[in-house]
């Protein structure tokens, strides 16, 4: 709620006044005695006529009001949400008509500073007038938000103060906001969830009994390693191998699961939402130097299937980065697109930008969508769709990510093989068990309301997908998948993979760090299926990950010494023995089931011979994971850039 202006001395004007049809006045603009009421307009103040009186032709007219009929929205939106008209001619339009002076388009509005900051969204949404600094205007009212006849009749109301009524768009409005209050804005997207939930958030990294647990091991395996090396990494990979059997069933689970979906084929579809019922959508695209894949993302969202004056599209750039931001400037772009500024600040990571742009979000609905994303075109009706019909615990969507261009190296068929394993797999797997599922970086679609009261993101996590995921399933909420496809590019390129699978792990390991500060209080939180399965997706890869190449070590040196088929010497040594071969057999048996199951059911089957290949791919992951743990001690929260539109195969029609 918007604090009304203080410190006016106590004469009759003073006092808060509803006007016409609910409008609130704000006690500056009413004059100290009665005004003499103006006698009506002439004219008829309606919608037709603001936008007759902006320039827009009858057949037009009557066009959009077909459109505004079909998607249930005012004449007025859908005029300025298809570019009938522009905003400013409008306002210009509406500010005439109604007997209000016309504000110049070159003023720079500003914000009168209240404390506490007013959240951006409700002061963009609000139906009260919004005060202003001096020399301005009194007040700013949205005028895109109010019928012309409401507006026509306060100013009739204020008499001679409507001159001091300045009428502004909601893009106006928000601009306004982000320059007053820039410095409270920027902090809240960096440091918000710190100051609202610390316990979830990273900045602070490990505490005490984590550092003390981790020195105390590695001291222990280093000790113990120098005396008898052979004997310490076989019992330390015994040991790490027990974590890893939960990652195993997790895979089988998911690879019987899509066995069983597609012996019984898909589920029943969900009645489809018409147009008049959908609510307003907000979609997020953050971006850092990205004006190579600009055009294509921009086409790629015009051609989502949602009535225009019902979305609401950010692209949420960097205040340095000049090159993308004049790309977009260059663009034609639709009007309900909107370019965000993000202020400088640290840490630099996507989750700081996204919370930045959620301050202005107005959408019922929210998704994040990557600068080289192609969603379905169906995508945000679905998902709407779904929501709708859905428990209210859901507040959150995955759809799912396919790559297109698998075909363009080994490394692309390695990489779209994992993805189709996650997405076709393993979530809808988490999903049907209601277990924790860990969100992939796009195409999450969220209750904008309850994203806000979960804090967020967190800007110093560098996966804050999934620690998002994680932190929903702990507050009592959960996420689904959706039926949908969203296209991506492979980052395929040795340097490129390495870099973004070194971000991803590095992410993994600061959110298992943050969860697992309160073991008991996670396990009550989740529940044993859910601890276990968190365990199981986030330790169990982690440690996968990094014990896996000490497997090839001890092969190569029993061979090398003659005892690769030597009998264990003693009754746990062959323990040991079976428990580190099932885990090798085990763990590649229930790669490639997964595999195969989830490839026949794409459009990716042809890569199912590659799947032989995945124990080569896991040494990549290795690499990736130990310069995670380097770049978690020397940086934890920077965030390596993955380049996008460099690939060399042509973009593939959508088999969606």
């Amino acid at each position: 709620m918007i604090s009304p202006v203080p410190s006016l001395p106590p004469e009759r004007g003073n006092a808060w006044r509803i006007g016409p049809r609910g409008l609130p006045i704000l006690p500056v603009l009413l004059p100290p005695r009665a005004a003499p009421r103006a006698p009506p307009l002439p004219a008829p103040v309606s919608e037709d006529a603001i936008l007759a009186h902006a320039g827009v032709p009858p057949p037009m007219l009557a066009r959009l009001r077909a459109l505004a009929l079909r998607w249930g929205v005012p004449l007025r939106e859908a005029a300025l949400s298809t570019g009938a008209v522009q905003s400013a001619a409008y306002l210009r339009a509406l500010a005439i008509v109604c007997g209000i002076r016309p504000r110049r388009t070159d003023d720079e509005l500003r914000l009168r500073r209240i404390h506490p900051a007013p959240e951006p969204y409700r002061q963009i949404v609000s139906r009260q007038p919004v005060p202003l600094e001096a020399p301005m205007a009194a007040a700013a009212l949205n005028g895109e938000s109010f019928t012309p006849a409401s507006i026509a009749e306060l100013a009739r109301e204020l008499g001679p103060a409507k001159d001091r009524l300045c009428l502004v768009g909601q893009r106006d409005l928000a601009a306004a906001i982000a320059r007053s209050y820039g410095p409270e804005l920027a902090l809240a997207a960096s440091a918000g969830l710190g100051a609202r939930h610390p316990r979830f958030s990273a900045a602070i990294g490990l505490n005490g009994w984590q550092t003390t647990s981790l020195s105390v091991a590695a001291g222990l395996f280093l000790g113990a390693a120098i005396f008898a090396t052979r004997e310490t990494l076989v019992v330390y990979s015994a040991a790490l191998s027990l974590m890893f059997m939960l990652t195993i069933c997790l895979r089988c689970a998911a690879a019987g699961h899509a066995c069983y979906r597609r012996v019984l084929g898909p589920g029943k579809p969900l009645r489809r939402m018409r147009c008049s019922e959908l609510p307003r959508y907000t979609v997020l695209v953050a971006m850092y130097r990205e004006a190579r894949v600009l055009p294509q993302l921009v086409a790629a969202l015009e051609a989502l299937d949602y009535p225009a004056a019902k979305l609401d599209v950010k692209l949420v750039l960097e205040a340095d980065d000049a090159e993308t931001i004049a790309a977009a400037q260059a663009l034609r772009l639709a009007p309900y697109f909107e370019i965000v500024i993000v202020p400088p600040g640290t840490p630099r990571t996507k989750p700081r930008a996204l919370n930045y742009a959620l301050q202005f979000a107005t959408g019922e609905y929210l998704v994040i969508y990557d600068a080289e994303d192609r969603p379905d075109a169906a995508q945000l009706l679905k998902a709407a769709s779904h929501f709708h019909s859905a428990s209210s615990q859901v507040v959150c969507l995955q759809a799912k990510l396919i790559f297109d261009n698998a075909s363009e190296n080994w490394l692309a068929k390695q990489f779209t093989i994992e993805y189709a394993s996650l997405f076709g797999g393993i979530l809808p797997m988490l999903d049907k068990a209601r277990l924790p599922m860990p969100l992939g970086g796009t195409s999450n679609h969220f209750r904008t309301e309850i994203l806000r009261k979960l804090g967020g993101w967190d800007a110093h996590n560098v996966t804050e997908d999934a620690d998002l995921g994680m932190r929903l399933y702990r507050c009592g909420l959960r996420a689904e998948v959706l039926e949908s496809t969203t296209f991506e590019e492979a980052a395929c390129q040795p340097g490129n993979w390495i870099r973004q699978r070194t971000r991803w792990l590095k992410g993994w390991m600061q959110t298992y760090g943050v969860h697992m500060r309160q073991p008991a209080r996670l396990y009550r939180e989740l529940g044993p299926a859910g601890f276990l399965a968190f365990q199981g997706h986030f330790a169990g890869i982690i440690i996968a990950a990094l014990v896996y190449p000490l497997s090839f070590v001890l092969i190569v040196h029993d061979a090398a010494a003659g005892m690769i088929f030597a009998p264990a010497e003693t009754a746990f040594g062959h323990q040991l023995w079976m428990i580190a071969v099932f885990n090798l057999v085990a763990g590649y048996a229930a790669s490639l089931a997964l595999g195969l199951f989830v490839l026949k059911g794409r459009s990716v089957r042809r890569l199912a011979p590659q799947l032989v290949f995945i124990p080569v791919y896991w040494l990549f992951i290795s690499a990736a994971a130990y310069r995670a743990v380097y770049q978690l001690i020397t940086a934890p929260h920077y965030w390596e850039k993955t380049e996008h539109g460099v690939t060399r195969v042509s973009r593939v029609k959508n088999n969606r």
